[in-house]
């Protein structure tokens, strides 16, 4: 069975580019099984990508190959790669893409070999030209070091705020804001062991496992104001906010049925922090 490739744009859906890689892919493999995971990243948001990519890697098979082409310095210097972790192949540009889903010492080459190109590569569309036939030739077998020598070296994103500055105080920041308006914070992970226990283990940094209980803590907004705990969308008062664990672990602060970022005015990089009472003067 062919692996599934996992295609992760900013392409959007006006234009053709993605139906081209799609062609360039079933043109070197026909029987390439292929799955779009989002094609409506910001236009170039490299970090969107990340976190993206860290929130959906986990779901896929362990032999899938992901498609990434969130690439503002195409024709640049920057190198193309293929990476291997998990069993999982990852294809696309080395600008920090993959920082969040791989640890640093996943094996990665550049995508240097010609044979697995198009035989010629513009300067501007680099999905078609080199990360889709990679893509191809990867799902037929070709081995990630046929592609390339090694790079020991990927870009790194920096991590995002995640830190513990006094007992009492888990300080993060809003990462970004989602379809529906709900601010996805970089405050986790977090699994809901009962009512009064939350088990946080940390998805960046080196804060240690810990154990809360939500009742004892408040999220604080950047301005000084608080917001209640939810389970669910459905049990948050109609114009108002609250915090819950998403579907990632980490904490949201949501609205029913309307956007906590409008209502709140808040934005990605701001920071948020949840606070023990026990703490608070």
């Amino acid at each position: 069975m062919s692996n599934p490739i996992v295609l992760l744009t900013d392409f959007g859906a006006n234009d053709a580019f993605v139906g081209i890689m799609k062609g360039v892919i079933a043109t070197i493999h026909p029987d390439s099984k292929l799955i779009d995971l989002n094609h409506q990243i910001p236009h170039g948001d490299i970090r969107r990508a990340a976190l993206t990519l860290w929130q959906s890697a986990a779901f896929f098979p362990k032999d899938s190959i992901f498609l990434v082409v969130v690439d503002p310095g195409v024709g640049t210097p920057r190198r193309a790669v293929i990476t291997k972790h998990g069993g999982q192949l990852f294809i696309g540009p080395d600008n920090g893409v993959f920082s969040y889903v791989l640890p640093d010492t996943a094996a990665a080459w550049e995508l240097a070999n010609p044979e697995y190109a198009l035989s010629t590569p513009g300067m501007t569309f680099h999905g078609r030209d080199l990360f889709s036939p990679a893509a191809a030739y990867a799902a037929r077998g070709i081995p990630p070091s046929d592609f390339g020598p090694a790079v020991p070296d990927l870009v790194r994103l920096p991590a995002p705020l995640l830190d513990s500055p006094a007992a009492g105080l888990l300080r993060g920041e809003i990462l970004h804001a989602d379809h529906f308006g709900n601010l996805l914070t970089s405050l986790g992970q977090f699994m809901r062991i009962t009512d009064h226990s939350w088990q946080l283990s940390p998805w960046f940094g080196t804060l240690p496992e810990q154990t809360i209980d939500p009742a004892q803590y408040q999220l604080k907004l950047p301005d000084g104001r608080t917001l209640p705990w939810a389970k669910t969308f459905g049990e948050i008062p109609a114009g108002t906010c609250a915090a819950l664990i998403g579907s990632t672990g980490l904490i949201e602060i949501a609205a029913n049925l309307q956007s906590a970022a409008n209502l709140l005015n808040l934005h990605g990089g701001e920071l948020i922090s949840i606070e023990s009472l026990q703490h608070i003067e």
